[in-house]
């Protein structure tokens, strides 16, 4: 879907209160951070361990650039490297919230998130027994290229896009589409396919009783219509959506069922981002859930989509 004609009131407005949610999003990580790695006793065993964890999960490859990152913290100190990481988040959070600065938080944002993919996420690894999940922080990054390429209508009241917006826009929605794509690949491998019920089941010890009530009546939804015939239609279901996002086709019906399916994914095999602890949710940045954080790009374009489809009908 272009962006070429010009933005309603109504529209930037939206866009606003989505970019203030981010911001709010950001402020709540740095709360979860600040407690598990400033303020619980054990924060700075907490910290050393949410950054030794992904080392112990990446290719042997990569592990040396981790590992590394582990000992120069540790020369550092944790607390100081734990303090800049909330204090980072607490800006960007803040500048989101209160529309200031949003092209700079938005370049920052960027690159901090694509940092804390590699070093707090390792790369989304392992990507083994069906586990297709690339990270949240990669999700965050493609938020905060929307930000950037809306950045004069957020902070001002233009309502002209320029050519260099549209082409930020697009390529945020095309990097959108191939993190579907890139994950719906994945959920074609039989790792994926023949263990589809262990998905569910997995997530279910430490959650609350309430999380592990209703994904043991979805276990067994799973197992009586036959797990492998669901575990296509998940394959399928990420592949359109994929298709749809790279393409710029049918965005009308994909951005609806995107958010439905995200939010499926998320009450099932994300168990609604539990269990909730200061040292687990939010930690890591997923705040309650990774495939949560998909809603954000997804009500950028549909906002973009309502818009197109008034202009259309107007002219019609």
């Amino acid at each position: 879907m272009k962006l070429t004609a010009p933005f309603d009131d109504a529209q930037r407005g939206a866009w606003r209160v989505l970019t203030g949610t981010f911001g709010v999003v950001w402020l709540v990580n740095a709360g979860f951070q600040a407690m598990a790695w400033l303020a619980v006793p054990g924060a700075k065993a907490n910290f050393v361990h949410a950054l030794a964890k992904p080392a112990s999960k990446v290719p042997a490859w990569i592990r040396p650039l981790l590992l590394a990152a582990l000992h120069g913290t540790e020369a550092i100190g944790p607390k100081t490297v734990a303090g800049c990481m909330v204090l980072i988040a607490l800006l960007l959070g803040a500048a989101l919230l209160m529309r200031r600065n949003v092209a700079l938080a938005a370049r920052v944002g960027i690159v901090y998130s694509a940092i804390c993919w590699v070093f707090l996420n390792g790369f989304g690894f392992p990507y083994s027994n069906g586990q297709t999940d690339p990270g949240v922080f990669v999700a965050y990054a493609i938020a905060f290229l929307f930000v950037l390429s809306l950045a004069p209508a957020l902070e001002s009241r233009a309502t002209d896009r320029s050519h260099a917006g549209t082409r930020l826009w697009d390529t945020a929605r095309i990097c959108f589409g191939l993190l579907w794509l890139f994950d719906a690949i994945l959920k074609w491998l039989p790792a994926f396919l023949f263990h589809f019920t262990s998905q569910i089941t997995s997530v279910i010890p430490g959650q609350p009783a309430w999380i592990a009530a209703w994904l043991g009546f979805v276990g067994t939804v799973v197992h009586a219509v036959g797990a492998v015939p669901i575990a296509i239609l998940v394959a399928l279901s990420e592949t359109v959506i994929a298709m749809g996002l790279l393409t710029g086709r049918w965005l009308r019906l994909i951005i609806p069922f995107g958010i439905a399916y995200s939010l499926a994914v998320w009450s099932t095999a994300e168990a609604f981002g539990g269990p909730y602890s200061t040292a687990g949710t939010g930690v890591r940045g997923n705040v309650l859930g990774n495939v949560l954080m998909y809603l954000i790009p997804f009500v950028f374009l549909g906002i973009a989509s309502v818009r197109a489809r008034t202009s259309v009908e107007a002219h019609g």
